[in-house]
């Protein structure tokens, strides 16, 4: 091979290298839908259908929001940390939680709210409940058991396809990494039961419950309510993105979890005031402590994580500007 012949294979694969990463988010997506569409003919629960539409929509929805002042290597070496906590909080998630009740039960809460809230006038939330459907129910009844978790984990895993680490994790900690210490409190001192369970109603999610004692467990820490504030943090988050379909999409996916909480007579009307006010704070402190880190680590990042050094941290989040 002449060198005429290697400057030209070399150059044939800088474009195709570069036409990869202009456009690996859509031929990607593509080929997820592609894949995903036999899952949608097939038996699987409505929850396992949803989740899955997610992966291909992320990478479909995130072009316009790619961030290419980021070099490759040094993201995915930052990138290896992030996900072994995420791996360790999914394997230990559950029991550290079941150690925050264990703690509750031990010292009792101070305050008994079920008799006060519902007293309240309109506090049980009964106007959202004035049209009800059986494909409405079927809706609210999915997007609740998968809000808790999807609404923030979404914006993160396609936080990381389009290499913006900042925004992922703003997302994460604006979620339960913040809202996990500042709710627990509530949780601990304030005891209040489901809307349904109070009221004497069926359970409006449908649960199953194997004996009262878990149905005991499951009914209480309601106030504030934090599908809520999960929920409204990213909400809040998601306005910052450019693109359109994923902002008013999964905006409304975000605002439909906090009102099937309602729907569903799970939370009272106060839970939900409470959860809106946890959500914004928690962004609020996030976008402070993020702020005060960008300050510190930014000669870092522009020596070695940004290909550009003049591009600012925040170039990608207008919203923030």
């Amino acid at each position: 091979m002449t060198s005429i012949d290697r400057q030209a294979f070399s150059t044939h694969i800088k474009k195709m290298c570069n036409f990869l990463e202009e456009y690996y988010t859509l031929i990607i997506g593509a080929i997820i839908f592609l894949i995903t569409l036999q899952i949608y003919n097939s038996q699987v629960t409505s929850e396992y259908k949803f989740i899955a539409s997610l992966v291909w929509l992320g990478f479909l929805t995130a072009y316009s929001d790619m961030r290419k002042d980021v070099k490759w290597v040094p993201f995915i070496i930052l990138c290896i940390p992030l996900f072994l906590f995420l791996a360790y909080i999914c394997l230990n998630g559950y029991g550290i939680w079941q150690s925050i009740l264990a703690f509750e039960r031990r010292i009792g809460p101070l305050f008994n709210l079920d008799a006060l809230f519902k007293s309240i006038p309109f506090n049980d939330a009964s106007f959202a409940r004035i049209y009800k459907s059986e494909n409405l129910t079927w809706f609210m009844r999915l997007v609740y058991n998968t809000g808790y978790i999807a609404c923030p984990l979404m914006c993160f895993y396609r936080s990381i396809i389009i290499k913006d680490l900042k925004k992922g994790l703003k997302y994460l900690c604006s979620a339960h990494v913040f809202q996990i210490f500042l709710i627990s409190p509530f949780y601990i001192t304030c005891f209040l039961q489901e809307v349904w369970y109070v009221l004497g109603d069926p359970d409006g999610v449908g649960r199953v419950f194997h004996s009262q004692a878990e149905k005991e467990m499951t009914v209480i820490n309601c106030f504030p309510s934090m599908h809520t504030s999960i929920a409204f943090a990213a909400f809040l988050l998601v306005l910052r993105e450019k693109d359109k379909i994923f902002k008013y999409l999964w905006g409304f996916y975000c605002l439909s979890v906090i009102y099937s909480t309602l729907y569903l007579e799970v939370h009272w009307l106060l839970d939900v005031v409470g959860g809106l006010i946890l959500g914004y704070f928690s962004v609020k402190l996030a976008d402070f402590v993020f702020g005060k880190i960008d300050k510190k680590i930014k000669p870092l990042l522009d020596r070695y994580y940004y290909k550009d050094k003049t591009i600012s941290i925040d170039t990608n989040i207008s919203a923030e500007q």
